[in-house]
């Protein structure tokens, strides 16, 4: 395999990584919510003050405290770890409250926006790590399936171009555009190949000959060899 795709699978690698701890946390988290609400007491409280900075990012945040009693105790200036548009000081919201630990409260939903936030943000970076390996699983399946049972015609190889609608680590892979007549049908069918992390064009040019494999008569099922073509003539490094 080489660098670059090397560096595609590592990139692919993160996303699904990052994206399963979000996950996982997210499903840990809303559970946790879920027990903390069946055991938690209502309690009204007030808020006391809403302390507004900016992290590091310059993003605008809020912590919010507030004092409220439970079990004959006053908590004064408790963090509520939780903030909305519509909170301000003095006003009075129902919280809930863990009886075994009364100094911890939350909003009726508190747990749940958190826990799913981190659901939502879980899934999406794993889809966008994982499906692609599957998808390039399947595609690679495929594509020896085609070679080993398909039959194989050769095609004209038409141009050699860049494919600029994908990239990693700012370079643009090369894909082989070519097509097939046939000549009994007087038919053009134009292939694409897979992206290409080697520049073809040290060992073919517009004009030369490139095998395809097809299924049968399904042209739209086929695999442009460029395994072949490449392989044992460029040792790429780069």
């Amino acid at each position: 395999m080489r660098k670059k795709e090397r560096v595609v699978d590592f990139v692919f690698g993160i996303f699904a990584v990052v994206g399963m701890i979000f996950l996982i946390t997210g499903i840990i988290w809303m559970i946790s919510g879920i027990r903390f609400r069946e055991n938690a007491a209502e309690v009204m409280a007030v808020i006391t003050e809403i302390d507004t900075y900016r992290d590091s990012d310059g993003d605008i945040n809020h912590r919010v405290y507030v004092n409220y009693s439970y079990g004959g105790k006053t908590y004064n200036d408790i963090p509520l770890g939780e903030y909305s548009s519509g909170m301000y000081e003095g006003k009075e919201i129902e919280l809930l409250v863990d009886p075994q630990r009364p100094g911890r409260v939350s909003t009726a939903f508190g747990n749940i926006f958190g826990s799913s936030m981190f659901i939502g943000m879980g899934a999406i970076f794993a889809a966008v790590g994982i499906c692609p390996i599957i998808l390039r699983i399947r595609k690679g399946a495929k594509n020896k399936k085609l070679i080993s049972a398909g039959r194989s015609i050769f095609a004209t190889v038409d141009s050699i171009d860049i494919n600029t609608s994908y990239s990693v680590n700012g370079c643009h892979p090369f894909v082989i555009y070519c097509s097939y007549k046939d000549e009994y049908k007087d038919i053009i069918y134009r292939f694409k190949s897979d992206n290409l992390w080697t520049d073809p064009s040290r060992v073919i040019q517009p004009g030369s000959e490139i095998r395809i494999y097809v299924d049968g008569t399904d042209f739209s099922r086929y695999h442009v060899d460029t395994e072949s073509l490449l392989e044992g003539k460029i040792v790429d490094y780069t």
